[in-house]
C-alpha cells in the first residue's frame, strides 16, 4: 500500500470526506462514526513501520480492544467507504492493496418488553409534575408508534397531522407517516396543553424542559427510558447485563430501542403482516425486520401446525 501520510495530517482532507458523507445523505450517527475511524486510522498508520500494511495492523488493534464484531464491521465499512473515496478524489495518494472486510455477526437473542413490563414502565412517571408526564408520553410514543430515539428527539409540533399519521423523519433522510391511534392523540393533546405553561416562546421542537429549552438529543430520550426502567423493571432486563458482563462490557442501562422492538413484536404476536411492520419501522427491507424481530418459536410451532401432513 502506498501512503503519503503529508496530506492526511491535515484536516482538510478529511473534512472533504466529512462533506462527501453529508453529501450522501448519510445519516448524522454515520457520519460520526465513520469520521471517528478515520481520524483513528490516519493518526494509526503514520506510525505503522515502513513495509508493514496499516489497514491490517489497524483491523488487528481493534480486534484486540474485544470489539463487538458488529462494531469491527463499522469500523471496516468506514475504510472502504474511505478508501473509494480516496480512489476518486485522490487516486496518486492512496493505492491499497487490501480493503478490509466484514464478517457476519453472531445471531443476537432479541429482546423486548412484555404488555406487563410496559404497563409498570409506563405507570413509573410521576404524571403529577411536567416532567413525568413528558416522560410518560415520550415512552408511550416509543412503544405505540415504533420510533427511533433519534425520530422522537427530532419531533415538532407540525410533525402530528390531523388525518391521524406522524411525520417521522426517518434514518438516512427517509422520512415516512406512522399512523397513531385516538388514545395516544388524547396523551398527546394533554401534553400540549402543559407544554404551552413551560413558556416555550416561539419554538417548534416537541419536547421540552421545564425551562422551555428543548432536549437536547437521543441520548436525552436514553436517559429518560433508562431512568424509568431501573426503578420500574429492577433485574426484568438482566440478561443483557450479564451478556454484557462475559463480554468485559459494562453495563448501560435499559435502551430506548427495546420499546421500538416491543412495539414490533406485539403486534407481530397478534398477527400483523410483516410486510407492514416494515413500513411503520422504516425498513427499506421485510428482510430486515424480519432479523429484528428474530425467531418466535412459539409462532414457529403454531404456523407448522398449519401444514397438511401436520395433521395426519
Amino acid at each position: 500500500m502506498v501512503l503519503i501520510h503529508a496530506y492526511c495530517q491535515p484536516d482538510g482532507l478529511i473534512e472533504r470526506f466529512s462533506f462527501f458523507l453529508r453529501t450522501m445523505r448519510r445519516s448524522q450517527a454515520t457520519v460520526r462514526a465513520y469520521m471517528a475511524v478515520v481520524r483513528r486510522y490516519v493518526e494509526f498508520s503514520g506510525h505503522v513501520p515502513a513495509g508493514l500494511d496499516p489497514v491490517l495492523k489497524y483491523m488487528a488493534m481493534r480486534r484486540d480492544k474485544r470489539l463487538a464484531q458488529a462494531s469491527l464491521n463499522i469500523e471496516a465499512a468506514a475504510l472502504r467507504c474511505w478508501f473509494g473515496w480516496l480512489k476518486m478524489v485522490e487516486p496518486e495518494l492512496w493505492q491499497p492493496d487490501r480493503i478490509p472486510g466484514m464478517r457476519k455477526p453472531p445471531a443476537r437473542v432479541v429482546r423486548f418488553l412484555t404488555d406487563e413490563e410496559m404497563g409498570l414502565l409506563l405507570a413509573q412517571p410521576d404524571l403529577d409534575t411536567f416532567t413525568g408526564f413528558r416522560d410518560h408520553v415520550m415512552m408511550a410514543t416509543l412503544y405505540q408508534c415504533g420510533l427511533r430515539a433519534g425520530e422522537l428527539i427530532s419531533m415538532e409540533l407540525g410533525s402530528i397531522r390531523l388525518d391521524g399519521y406522524l411525520y417521522v423523519r426517518g434514518k438516512g433522510g427517509h422520512d415516512r407517516l406512522v399512523p397513531f391511534c385516538g388514545a395516544w392523540h388524547g396523551l398527546m393533546e394533554s401534553y400540549l396543553r402543559l407544554r404551552s405553561t413551560v413558556r416555550p416562546g416561539k419554538k417548534n421542537a416537541l419536547w421540552l424542559r421545564e425551562d422551555g429549552r428543548p432536549l437536547r438529543n437521543a441520548r436525552s430520550v436514553w436517559e429518560v427510558v433508562n431512568r424509568h426502567a431501573r426503578k420500574a423493571l429492577g433485574l426484568a432486563c438482566g440478561y443483557t447485563r450479564l451478556e454484557r458482563t462475559g463480554a468485559g462490557r459494562p453495563w448501560r442501562g435499559h435502551y430506548p430501542h427495546l420499546l421500538r422492538a416491543s412495539f414490533a413484536t406485539a403486534l407481530y404476536q397478534r398477527g400483523v403482516n410483516l410486510v407492514a411492520i416494515s413500513q411503520m419501522l422504516g425498513h427499506a427491507n421485510v428482510e430486515t425486520t424480519a432479523h429484528y424481530l428474530g425467531v418466535d418459536l412459539a409462532k414457529l410451532r403454531e404456523a407448522i401446525g398449519h401444514h397438511p401432513r401436520a395433521r395426519r
